[in-house]
């Protein structure tokens, strides 16, 4: 293990600490912190650091598991493929005549409860998790585009939420950057149909219809394609649900933008990662599944560190 590594390690596990102390003073409120951030201005743009208009936060919110191709593009093709008119999201085909404007900022937010997954011995601890969030984070910041819709690509942070129903890690989001006098946030939370699918669950609310309603107030969603839940028929049926609609109002393309990953990106899964690692003893032969799956400095995080398996 790098001395780096090592150090930063050392840091996570303090501010995690630090986290829980805080939010065992009162459980309800949800909280989110930030363990990384490049520039320090973030959100704020070094180029804009004043803003009139709401900043646009493309948010990549998941368990990194850990983080693969399909994170890294999911991540790239929201900001890259969406732009606003009139302040309204719209994809590169949409775009008419007057110039068009971009998001601002990157977050890949981790929670540390699940309301669905149960952690097990074999999972990545939540320290490892960060380091590898971090190390996409540099890995997306290195290798982005200069151009000016990529440039929220060169803005981006890493945060953890205590909270894991998305209502309320939007709230603690909006919370924490409420801190900024007079600016607003809007947060677009990039997920695939696996997980928009478990957004519009009732079992995860009170009231359904009027927390959705709060959450769309000020957020939004941008959903990507995922295999093996029914294919292209079973997503349209479930955007022209009535449960769907009835909650959006009828600005469905407003307030849920919809992006297509490339086939072989959409079925690539956390999942298929750790199978590998566990069914695999032979350390080449790993890593050289793995690059094909992973980022290389994911790669070399899960090999050095023996994540999920001992090699």
């Amino acid at each position: 293990m790098c001395a780096n590594r090592i150090s930063r390690r050392a840091s996570i596990e303090e501010f995690l600490s630090s986290l829980q102390r805080e939010f065992n003073l009162n459980p309800s409120r949800p909280l989110f912190k930030m363990t990384y951030k490049q520039p320090s201005t973030w959100p704020m743009s070094l180029s804009k650091p004043e803003h009139k208009k709401p900043i646009r936060i493309a948010v990549l919110d998941s368990s990194f598991n850990p983080p693969t191709k399909a994170h890294l593009q999911l991540l790239m093709k929201s900001v890259t493929n969406i732009h606003f008119q009139n302040d309204q999201p719209v994809t590169r085909h949409q775009i008419k005549e007057q110039p068009p404007e971009f998001f601002d900022a990157c977050l890949l937010l981790f929670a540390i409860k699940n309301a669905d997954k149960t952690v097990t011995s074999s999972d990545a601890s939540t320290v490892d998790r960060l380091l590898m969030m971090e190390a996409l984070a540099s890995y997306v910041r290195s290798t982005a585009n200069s151009d000016t819709y990529s440039a929220a690509l060169q803005n981006l942070a890493v945060g953890v939420t205590t909270h894991p129903i998305f209502t309320d890690k939007a709230r603690a989001i909006q919370t924490s950057l409420s801190q900024s006098p007079d600016q607003s946030f809007s947060l677009y939370f990039i997920m695939g149909y696996d997980t928009i699918i478990r957004f519009f669950n009732p079992k995860y609310y009170t009231n359904m219809r009027e927390e959705l309603a709060s959450f769309f107030e000020t957020n939004s969603i941008i959903c990507a394609n995922r295999q093996g839940y029914g294919g292209e028929e079973a997503e349209e049926q479930f955007f022209q649900s009535e449960i769907f609609k009835e909650i959006l109002g009828g600005e469905n393309d407003k307030k849920v933008v919809r992006i297509k990953l490339d086939d072989e990106i959409a079925k690539m899964s956390s999942t298929r990662v750790r199978e590998i690692l566990i069914n695999m003893k032979n350390e080449e032969g790993v890593k050289e599944q793995l690059l094909k799956l992973c980022p290389e400095p994911i790669v070399a995080i899960v090999i050095q560190e023996g994540l999920y398996t001992k090699l």
